[in-house]
């Protein structure tokens, strides 16, 4: 079974993660929007992620970020990590203990 995810109306389907054979560089954890934080998709204006609890995948040089976004859809995005870390600096995402 397949996830479906929306961005800005187009869906994404989830692949599977790495089997327990394959490595993976990533970290996932739970977050909370709680400022004014945006994405950009593609070449389009940058929308915002609601305020409220997100799941943040991190990699070396990305962050994924998914959140609810009504509707039985989950909202879906990467953002560069240097984005992502100012964000976290200004108190904008805060992770969960």
């Amino acid at each position: 079974m397949h996830a479906i995810f929306v961005e800005c109306g187009y869906a994404l389907y989830a692949t599977p993660g790495p089997s327990s054979t394959e490595s993976s560089n990533t970290m996932s954890h739970f977050a909370t929007v709680k400022g004014h934080v945006t994405y950009t998709p593609g070449d389009g204006a940058p929308l915002p992620i609601p305020e409220g609890r997100i799941e943040v995948e991190l990699a070396a040089d990305s962050a994924t970020l998914s959140w609810d976004a009504g509707d039985n859809a989950t909202g879906l995005t990467a953002i560069p990590i240097v984005e992502y870390e100012r964000y976290v600096r200004e108190g904008k995402i805060q992770a969960e203990a």
